[in-house]
């Protein structure tokens, strides 16, 4: 008897131990409609005196300062076949900006789908143009906002620069990234802030072998490209190779005269922290160690020990298959102070026996957040390959970190991209091997930035655009469009110049608007965010409920 009430009791104390150390989950996720783009209603500045001339956007990245809610937009159509937004820079400059002002919004509970809040576009005054972002230089196609964040006085702006840097030896190289003198380039030269620089082999059909020009102009043989061959997109193939060259992230400081205007840009040669998400916190020091009880990770709001949380992938899409994941990797900065701010990016590298974290300034040892792949035995990315942008919160009602992250992705064929149509442009010959699932937004948590992250759980199911008939988000009623689809209530299409007539929509960008979390019944919490779509070619809102 004495024995079977001791089996008894430590069963009950494992079942206990369990449900203590059980993960948040996510509940109930309510599309609450279009907050910008096709079928969001225009903020009535942007309607009278003159009309803005504006079709859609994506990402919408927020931060707050001084009692606005900031959005920074990525590639900025006026017209549904893409023309560029203000059009004197012809095409030069094609991302946006808006505000919404908090003390008008301060209940989340208020918006529904029947009330969502307009938000206020920047607009040339005087024009029907939608106002770009302008920090010094080139931020055409593909190059966007990062994330923004606010010390209290001045705001700041990160953005993917794209470009990478040439090299003939490793001292070319900064942040402990090396040379690949076996790299070239397709498209424009890396030196050039237009257009795309891709990188590809020496030999590769149209690969432009020496990267670099001397003083006369002159090509230099054995040139190449800076890399990181620590990198978890790196491996020792073609594309592996590619996947580890080092881009130029900026970082500016918005200037206090013109909104467009970002002044003192920094560049932050990185492959790790190519997509890269800022999150600012009050209260920071490494050395106290893990948890809640030794840090304070609400948004930064003064103090000595304020700083930048950056959490980051090499990349938007991985080849599991060969074997390129792409690992969650974490970062802080000091908080800025503005003009002529320092920018000092410490890695992490590790926690030691104590639990307490390690940082190194150079990215070359950085090392990959605890994704727990022991729970389930295989990292979850390497079912999933299609990762694209993420999200990072402090929820206080639950004392946890939220990621979003995930998504979906094209692979319909294009004459540019013949193979697998855009999934193309991301991972080259290996667009075959991707992964990409069910196109879901997904959620981890974990207690502290570093982790170790809960198992991925779907908060937000795209669905199968290869079902008839089209369901979840690609039926009547949801957001992504499906030629499939007919209904009136159907998702419209985004009439773009070369699409795949046979194009169906995606989601991607998302990004938890912080300063809406509110605790829920039951020890949950809601928060909202937001996500952009392809066909149609817009963000829109949702509310997740996620239980304790």
């Amino acid at each position: 008897m004495k024995n079977a009430i001791s089996v008894i009791a430590a069963l009950a104390l494992a079942s206990l131990t369990h449900i203590a150390v059980a993960d948040p989950s996510p509940g109930e996720t309510t599309v609450l409609g279009p907050f910008t783009g096709v079928g969001a209603k225009l903020h009535p500045r942007n309607v009278a005196p003159i009309p803005i001339a504006y079709y859609g956007t994506d990402l919408g990245y927020t931060y707050e300062h001084r009692g606005q809610l900031h959005f920074l937009f990525g590639d900025t159509a006026a017209t549904e076949q893409g023309a560029p937004i203000e059009p004197s820079t012809k095409g030069a400059h094609d991302d946006s900006f808006a505000t919404l002002d908090l003390a008008e919004w301060p209940d989340p509970a208020r918006i529904t789908p029947t009330n969502i809040p307009p938000i206020y576009l920047g607009q040339n005054p005087g024009t029907a143009d939608v106002a770009a972002i302008d920090p010094g230089q080139a931020l055409d196609l593909f190059k966007t906002p990062l994330g923004g964040f606010s010390n209290g006085t001045d705001q700041f702006a990160l953005f993917y620069g794209s470009k990478p840097q040439g090299c003939r030896i490793d001292k070319d190289c900064s942040n402990g990234l090396t040379c690949d003198t076996g790299l070239g380039f397709i498209g424009e030269r890396y030196d050039s802030e237009i257009g795309l620089t891709s990188g590809c082999v020496d030999g590769t059909t149209a690969c432009n072998a020496d990267t670099m020009n001397d003083a006369a102009g002159k090509p230099i043989a054995g040139t190449g490209f800076c890399i990181d061959a620590t990198s978890s997109a790196w491996a020792d193939s073609e594309v592996g190779r590619i996947s580890a060259m080092g881009e130029s992230n900026l970082l500016g400081v918005r200037s206090t005269e013109d909104p467009r205007r970002y002044l003192h840009i920094k560049p932050w040669l990185t492959n790790k922290f190519s997509n890269v998400t800022p999150r600012t916190v009050k209260d920071f020091v490494p050395a106290r160690g893990s948890g809640r009880a030794h840090q304070d990770y609400r948004i930064a709001d003064g103090g000595s020990n304020q700083r930048v949380f950056l959490w980051a992938r090499p990349g938007f899409i991985g080849v599991g298959a060969r074997g390129r994941t792409l690992g969650v990797y974490f970062a802080y900065a000091d908080m800025p102070a503005a003009p002529g701010f320092d920018w000092q990016v410490h890695y992490y590298t590790g926690t030691d026996s104590k639990g307490v974290p390690q940082f190194s300034r150079n990215e070359r040892d950085a090392a990959a957040v605890d994704l727990d792949s022991s729970r389930d035995g295989v990292q979850p990315e390497e079912r999933y390959d299609v990762v694209d942008q993420l999200t990072v919160s402090w929820v206080e009602p639950l004392k946890k970190w939220v990621m979003l992250y995930g998504g979906g992705m094209i692979d319909l064929p294009t004459p540019v991209l013949p193979r697998c149509g855009v999934l193309e442009l991301f991972t080259r010959a290996e667009c075959a091997d991707v992964v990409i699932g069910n196109g879901a937004i997904r959620m981890r948590t974990a207690d502290d930035p570093w982790g170790p992250w809960s198992p991925p759980q779907d908060v937000l199911v795209a669905g199968d655009p290869d079902k008839t008939p089209p369901e979840l988000q690609y039926g009547p009623g949801g957001m992504l469009h499906h030629p499939d689809c007919k209904a009136s209530t159907c998702a419209p299409h985004t009439n773009w110049e070369g699409v795949n007539p046979r194009e169906y929509g995606f989601l991607y960008g998302v990004n938890i608007i912080e300063q809406w979390t509110r605790p829920a019944a039951g020890g949950a919490a809601d928060i909202l965010w937001v996500a952009s779509s392809w066909d149609p070619y817009r963000v829109f809102l949702v509310r997740t409920r996620i239980n304790p």
